[in-house]
């Protein structure tokens, strides 16, 4: 990548990589050991790395490529339909079009999640940057996800 004067590269990691959960308890054996070979294999060609925290408990977006497509219904073996919901803020409720309540442990468990890529790589040469929630549901709680990003950006800026 080097030699194709790559400058930077995305790696998306699961909220899981560090501290596994659910369904992620086992599969992530080693992740820690492969995040930290990449990010020292990319220092040593001149490669920065941004850290892509692609998926969140409990779903930012409801789409597969958040760690759970939620809300899927099987309509016949053939075909299904998909009401993606980011329920990693808390309950939706379709009918008033707004969250019934914040999950605030999800939103603490998520900058948690930043705390723990700081500590073990915060300070690594080939850390660029750290995208703290990839793709976050339309629909989200402005001022909760608002409130998210400053909360990430001061921990960063720590």
């Amino acid at each position: 990548m080097a030699s194709r004067e790559v400058e930077i590269i995305r790696v998306p990691i699961g909220d899981w990589t560090l501290k596994a959960y659910g369904p992620y308890v086992g599969c992530t054996d080693g992740a820690k050991d492969k995040v930290q070979w990449l990010l020292d294999t990319a220092q040593t060609y001149g490669i920065k790395v941004l850290l892509d925290v692609h998926a969140v408990k409990d779903s930012q977006n409801g789409f597969d490529n958040s760690g759970l497509a939620n809300r899927t219904q099987w309509m016949n073996e053939n075909n299904f339909n998909h009401d993606a919901v980011g329920e990693w803020m808390g309950e939706w409720d379709s009918l008033r079009q707004k969250y019934k309540s914040i999950k605030q442990e999800n939103i603490d468990w998520a900058k948690d999640t930043i705390q723990g890529l700081l500590d073990t790589w915060g300070t690594h040469e080939a850390l660029y940057a750290i995208e703290p929630v990839n793709e976050p549901w339309g629909s989200s709680d402005l001022n909760v996800l608002m409130d998210f990003y400053r909360d990430v950006r001061t921990m960063m800026k720590e």
